[in-house]
């Protein structure tokens, strides 16, 4: 009895090392599933292109579109009108801006679904700057389409009473960052009934748009 009432003291120091162990053990499953978590969608996500002298917006255009990733950029930092010619057979967002950046200034970050643009010169200060900027305002996404369900290109997206503001593509998506305290959303095309949608909480947006009739009362015959 005597040597066990000595060896109680080790014991207890035992299962207390053993609870570490498995607190540590919990920390370090939760750490790797969170950074599992922030890479595995640009690892998995891929991409099949095949563009011939596009510019550096359509390309960013096309990747959004097709995808859930969001670049984020100042107008200064890169050149979008610059032509690029990409072919990616089931590559990584990764693998393809790596052959659209070799040969220029810029470079980029993947932070989750915010791929981020900077210079290769000054890259630190530019993401810094960029990713603060880009913590204060969402992003929307959508579709504009007409009352027969045909996209509609060319829509103005404007979040009311600013000008903040983009058009949809040739399939008619959009995307758009604003501000986190964004209202409204007015959607407006020559021909089609402007239409105001309240933004709230949601972040995605299917909006069919009418088109504008003109009564008879609203028109004025001229004879000669």
């Amino acid at each position: 009895m005597q040597k066990f009432g000595l060896l109680v003291p080790y014991i207890r120091n035992f299962k207390k090392f053993m609870l570490i162990m498995k607190l540590c053990t919990l920390i370090l499953v939760i750490s790797l599933a969170t950074a599992s978590a922030k890479t595995s969608y640009s690892q998995s996500a891929k991409f099949t292109l095949d563009l011939e002298h596009v510019t550096v917006k359509a390309l960013f255009d096309k990747i959004e579109n097709s995808s859930e990733f969001i670049f984020v950029y100042y107008d200064n930092i890169i050149d979008l009108s610059k032509e690029v010619s990409v072919k990616a057979t089931d590559e990584t967002v990764e693998e393809i801006l790596e052959k659209v950046f070799r040969s220029s200034e810029n470079t980029y970050k993947v932070f989750d679904r915010q791929i981020v643009i900077a210079k290769k010169e000054n890259p630190e200060t530019d993401l810094e700057a960029l990713l603060a900027q880009q913590q204060q305002k969402k992003i929307l996404k959508g579709k504009v389409a007409d009352e027969k369900g045909s996209p509609l290109p060319g829509v103005s997206v404007v979040v009311k009473g600013t000008t903040t503001g983009t058009t949809t593509d040739m399939d008619g998506n959009f995307n758009l960052p604003v501000p986190n305290d964004s209202k409204t959303l007015v959607f407006s095309f020559v021909g089609m009934k402007t239409q105001e949608i309240a933004i709230g909480a949601k972040t995605t947006f299917n909006v069919v748009i009418e088109e504008q009739t003109t009564g008879l009362s609203e028109v004025v015959a001229i004879g000669y």
